[in-house]
């Protein structure tokens, strides 16, 4: 990608999340991240490769409390995870779910469905936090979504 297209996506992301105190791009295409999900497995469909392609390698970061909190979106990260334990989290919601990322000091999972759900899943549970990733991250950084574990 170019950088003027680079720096668009960047703002375009700074938009979306105006609560955010830092919002931070990788250097990975989209063919890349795209292999590494292959080699691990996972099926790069439309709708992950659409995530991809808008959501690839970013970190989110806000305040709480005053004390900074992160969403890394990246592939490495993500695949780093026990493939068990998503399998796991699969079953507990009866659609094929795919690692994306990590959230918070505790390393939680973060996951997506084919749906759009997003999810939180470690070691206290699995949380649901919405539809559409735009929509969860803008309700994890206001604090405002469902916190219930199932």
């Amino acid at each position: 990608m170019s950088g003027a297209r680079e720096i668009t996506r960047l703002e375009k992301l700074r938009d979306a999340f105006p609560g955010a105190v830092r919002v931070g791009l990788g250097e990975a295409s989209v063919d890349d991240v795209s292999s590494l999900y292959e080699s691990a497995g996972y099926f790069v469909g439309p709708e992950l490769r659409r995530f991809l392609t808008e959501y690839r390698e970013v970190s989110l970061t806000w305040l709480y409390r005053g004390i900074e909190v992160e969403v890394t979106i990246s592939a490495e990260e993500a695949l780093s995870f026990y493939p068990g334990n998503i399998r796991i989290y699969s079953r507990k919601v009866g659609l094929p779910l795919t690692p994306v990322g990590s959230a918070f000091a505790t390393e939680e999972v973060v996951l997506i469905a084919n749906d759009g759900d997003i999810f939180l899943a470690g070691d206290a549970g699995m949380q649901r936090v919405g539809n559409g990733f735009v929509q969860s991250m803008r309700a994890l950084i206001s604090g405002d979504w469902d916190k219930t574990f199932f």
